[in-house]
């Protein structure tokens, strides 16, 4: 069976990849790897699909939506543009129910506090009235960033309607693979 997953830690030169799995009620496959999987399993591993990929030859912000456990591949891009030695600015919005239900939040704290480019933000509502995507709109104009999002297949195809309702061309937007509707207002 085959599912979906992101790394959670950026390319090392050592070929260790971190993938981190959070078990979902009837999820058989996250609960099968992060209940039954023991050191030494073999797990087999599909090409990547989707775009979200940091573009290091351009120098423009980039803005990430990392909703639920969606914020590892977020962590890795983070890693990925500091081992680059970008200074670009990152802005980092993770979204949740809850603050408690707020993923790794100790790790986004340490890299915010190591790296003065990067700037992490929690949003969170528990009466669900404020989406993430939502919440990052209102924040302010990102027009001249560049978009990574990663989270629940809605929370990516609102976010692409957001982003490109105010003006981010979609062609600046990256995310992993979702079926997504038409977006190209």
């Amino acid at each position: 069976m085959w599912r979906n997953y992101s790394f959670a830690s950026a390319p090392r030169s050592d070929g260790l990849l971190t993938p981190q799995v959070k078990a979902v009620p009837a999820g058989w496959v996250s609960s099968a790897l992060v209940h039954r999987a023991r050191s030494g399993d073999i797990i087999r591993l599909g090409p990547p699909a989707g775009s979200m990929t940091v573009d290091h030859t351009t120098d423009t912000g980039l803005l990430c939506l990392g909703g639920g456990a969606g914020i590892a591949p977020i962590k890795a891009l983070v890693e990925d543009v500091a081992e680059h030695g970008d200074r670009r600015p990152v802005e980092v919005f993770r979204g949740a129910r809850t603050e408690r239900e707020l993923y790794d939040t100790d790790t986004m704290l340490r890299l915010q506090q190591t790296h003065p480019w990067l700037s992490v933000r929690a949003v969170t509502d528990e009466r669900a009235r404020l989406q993430l995507p939502d919440a990052v709109h209102a924040y302010g104009s990102w027009t001249e960033y560049d978009a990574c999002l990663r989270g629940p297949p809605g929370m990516i195809r609102r976010g692409l309607a957001t982003l490109r309702a105010g003006g981010l061309p979609r062609e600046r937007i990256r995310h992993d693979a979702v079926d997504e509707p038409d977006v190209r207002k």
